[in-house]
């Protein structure tokens, strides 16, 4: 009887399981033969191609895995990488298109890693009119009104202080890093460098680690590490802001952008420290890693095309003679710099330290021919447009040149676009800049070894960039 019972409940389980995969079969079907995807290959179960891509960037090729899905399908594709179906687009009207609708047609979609690790309130993971409110805050911070009168005096003094350190042989891009964190702790909350700032930043390198990690901390020991730096990290900041309250309530008021969100606080919104802490963290991110790379890989085109680092040596020595006694640099001076505009530019293009951003689509979309159905993942890849030999004349070659002709760069987008670019562009601009014309003015220099671009997860140097310098002129 039992027996019985039970092959009658088995049979039943089996007809049904049987009906249930077959509907949905059909209907995946139906839904297939409605919604044409751009074209592309999945890869294996389960993993998809994820395995192609990060064995791919182990090449010196800067964009291997695109370039071979571009070649073979077009410049927008379907593919399946760290556990999800993702249209990639390597076409530069698609990404504005995708980046100018978020809101409407998409919304922003990080890797899980990287959402644990900058935090539910953070800048990044923000929607709605609340990211709106938050990103123009951010942006009228940081505009160019705010740096002349405000940052540029302290970006100045900071980079010279660093420099004022430098002899012999030195880790460029760790040097970069200590410039440009020691710089957003300054403008986020008016610390100057000391003992804390150095102690936060060694913890803030181990939380970075952890971005592109699996986000278990039972299977990722930097992972895990990451996690409780990240704790350290909000309690030292937690410290801050509510020693700056107490301040607040004391009639003492900054000015940097912790006084700017104390500012905006009121009214239907209120915020916790808890929600400070998270913006603070995600602004770190932006301001920290992306420009010291840029600073590094700019000296290593540099030093690569002697001709182009003779050109912009000749342009910050006159600005360097026309200051006289004084070595700070003002605003009239960071404005009289051509050449150092199109190196910035043509390091931004080349280097992509930030490579594309993730989407997804919040409803179907009809992009070229295609529909990209709701709730599909979407990667805008920035540095496959600006690689691009359709978009730039020997896109993969060092040439600062190319910005004295190019009046309206449709197809570069350094900082993203849509109401997500990053609100810091102009800031991270003045800073580059700064800190070139010190480094030129001040020293000469050569490698200290050979290293090479490294492409996966972001663009960086394999070693650091270790280079030799040595003092061109005293008291800078």
């Amino acid at each position: 009887m039992i027996t019985m019972e039970l092959f009658s409940l088995s049979l039943l389980f089996t007809v049904s399981l049987s009906t249930i995969i077959f509907f949905l079969f059909r209907t995946t079907t139906a839904s297939r033969r409605k919604t044409r995807l751009p074209p592309g290959s999945i890869g294996l179960p389960l993993i998809g191609e994820t395995f192609q891509l990060i064995s791919a960037y182990k090449t010196e090729n800067p964009e291997p895995f695109i370039d071979a899905r571009v070649s073979k399908y077009g410049s927008v594709f379907t593919t399946h990488v760290f556990g999800e179906r993702t249209v990639f687009s390597a076409d530069g009207e698609t990404n504005r298109f995708i980046l100018q609708n978020e809101g409407r047609l998409f919304e922003s979609s990080y890797p899980g890693s990287i959402a644990n690790l900058v935090g539910k309130h953070s800048l990044l993971l923000m929607r709605g009119s609340l990211h709106r409110r938050m990103h123009s805050l951010t942006m009228s911070f940081a505009n160019s009104t705010i740096i002349k009168d405000h940052f540029l005096v302290d970006i100045d003094r900071l980079v010279r202080l660093n420099l004022d350190s430098w002899t012999g042989r030195i880790l460029l891009m760790e040097e970069a890093k200590k410039i440009t964190f020691e710089l957003t702790l300054k403008q986020l909350l008016s610390i100057d460098p000391c003992e804390w700032s150095e102690n936060l930043r060694k913890e803030y390198m181990l939380v970075i680690e952890g971005f592109f990690c699996i986000p278990l901390p039972f299977f990722s020991l930097t992972y895990r590490r990451a996690i409780q730096a990240r704790k350290r990290v909000t309690e030292a900041l937690n410290l801050v802001v509510g020693e700056r309250r107490r301040e607040r309530e004391r009639g003492v008021k900054k000015n940097d952008m912790l006084a700017a969100l104390f500012d905006s606080d009121g009214g239907d919104v209120v915020f916790h420290d808890e929600e400070i802490v998270d913006f603070l963290v995600s602004l770190l991110v932006a301001g920290y890693d992306t420009t010291s790379t840029t600073m590094t890989l700019a000296v290593k085109f540099l030093t690569d095309t002697p001709s182009a680092l003779a050109q912009l040596q000749e342009e910050h020595d006159k600005i360097r003679a026309n200051r006289g006694t004084s070595v700070a640099l003002e605003w009239d001076d960071y404005k009289s710099m051509p050449f150092t505009q199109c190196v910035v530019n043509e390091t931004l293009r080349l280097s992509n330290i930030i490579s594309g951003v993730f989407r997804r689509a919040i409803t179907d979309v009809k992009i070229k021919g295609y529909t990209i159905p709701k709730g599909s993942k979407v990667f805008t890849s920035l540095r496959a447009v600006h690689l691009g030999q359709e978009n730039f004349k020997d896109a993969r070659v060092f040439d600062p040149w190319r910005w004295q002709n190019i009046s309206d760069p449709i197809n570069f987008m350094p900082f993203g676009g849509g109401p997500r670019k990053c609100p810091g562009h102009e800031l991270a601009r003045v800073a580059l800049s700064v800190f070139l014309h010190h480094l030129i003015t001040r020293f000469s220099w050569k490698p200290a070894e050979e290293d090479k671009l490294v492409f996966f997860p972001t663009t960086r140097t394999q070693k650091r960039y270790p280079i030799i310098v040595e003092c061109r002129n005293v008291g800078g």
